[in-house]
Parts: structure tokens; sequence; C-alpha cells
């Protein structure tokens, strides 16, 4: 059996650019996420980068409510195949299938996650 939940989440990027300290970037990405984050030259497309990456993991949280254990951003990866469609690798319930979509406009960025959950 299993069963369909979702997760939506709305950031201002001017927000995400007032905590981009390096504390709050460590916290959030993860080491697959930093390396690219780290290859990203321009400041504005980094602090886009960052608001996608909050607002999808904060989907990803919605979506499931939550979980045997507390979540931690840094295990949770949103990464983006070789058409540049997002997709989750997760320590948490990686038996369970998640589809996530990020957009960005200039002042915001918001994520969709669905997520099947096996039961």
């Amino acid at each position: 059996m299993t069963k369909d939940r979702i997760g939506i989440d709305l950031v201002e990027i001017e927000e995400i650019e007032k905590r981009s300290t390096e504390k709050f970037v460590s916290r959030l990405l993860s080491d697959e996420e930093m390396r690219i984050y780290d290859r990203i030259n321009d400041r504005k497309r980094r602090i886009g980068f960052l608001a996608g990456r909050f607002a999808a993991k904060e989907a990803y949280t919605k979506a499931y409510g939550s979980f045997d254990e507390p979540l931690n951003f840094r295990d949770v990866s949103i990464l983006n195949d070789e058409a540049g469609t997002p997709y989750v690798v997760s320590k948490y319930r990686p038996e369970d299938t998640v589809l996530i979509s990020i957009s960005h406009a200039s002042c915001h960025a918001v994520a969709f996650c669905m997520v099947r959950i096996k039961e």
C-alpha cells in the first residue's frame, strides 16, 4: 500500500541573502550541494541556489510531516540530472518515490514536493 503526500514552500530571496552566512550555508547544504555551490561565481546565482535548496528541503519536510529521527538538511541533497530536472537523494526513507520541482522569480523561490510513501 502507498500513500501520496505533498509539500510546498515559498521563500523570499532577500531573506535568504540576509541569512546566507557561512554557518547557514554549512547547515543547509549537503557535501555534494556544497561542491556545486562553491563552483557558482555569480553572487545572485549563489543566493538563488541557496533559496531554491532551502525551499525544496522545507517542501520535502512538509510532505512527510515527521520522521523517525530529527531531520538534518545536510542529509538531504537536491541535485539535478543531465536535463536540469531536480531530484532528491536522502537517507530518510530512501524506499519512497520523491518528486520535486523548484522555480525562481526575481524575489522568490518556490518548491513543490510529492512523495509516494511505501507502507
